[in-house]
């Protein structure tokens, strides 16, 4: 806060691991983005992850605090998802999307009739997958992008280099 009064910053990212359980860490980051709304007066913008697996009402209230919000796809397929990162699902992953996608929709089509209303994350909605870490191709990712973007009215699919940290046999 001290950094935003004093014109440092203009607004951040708020993110997690997971703490507990999905809802848990979700209500925690709400709790978060919700004070600095209303009791710190943080005007600033506001990126926020969201937590794949959490209730779609924490989702949807995060909405309405946070300019934008995103959710990782994390790997290109469901294959290399089950392969590496087999406690996420490509279900709890797409259904957040789908579930933010509706309600950028529905506050555009409310801007449409009313003059001022209630804002869902204006700047829309964005993505993280890691490129390198499995074999899918580059035509591959960006067909799953196209698809992202047009499916779930993304702002940006960000990418980002797998850095190998560990050892595995399943990483290259």
């Amino acid at each position: 806060i001290d950094f935003y009064k004093r014109n440092y910053i203009e607004g951040l990212f708020l993110s997690s691991g997971i703490i507990k359980n999905a809802d848990f860490t979700m209500e925690m980051m709400l709790s978060a983005v919700k004070r600095l709304r209303t009791k710190e007066h943080f005007n600033g913008y506001i990126h926020m992850k969201v937590i794949p697996g959490a209730d779609c009402r924490l989702i949807q209230e995060a909405g309405y605090y946070a300019d934008r919000l995103s959710v990782n796809i994390e790997l290109p397929s469901e294959a290399s998802l089950k392969t590496l990162a087999p406690q996420k699902s490509r279900v709890s992953i797409l259904k957040p999307m789908g579930d933010i996608g509706t309600g950028i929709s529905e506050y555009q089509e409310a801007k449409k009739k009313y003059r001022k209303p209630d804002l869902f994350a204006p700047a829309g909605q964005s993505t993280q997958m890691i490129i390198g870490a499995s074999p899918e191709s580059d035509f591959h990712i960006l067909k799953l992008s196209e698809g992202l973007y047009r499916k779930f009215g993304l702002k940006r699919v960000y990418y980002s280099a797998f850095v190998p940290v560990n050892s595995d046999p399943r990483l290259p």
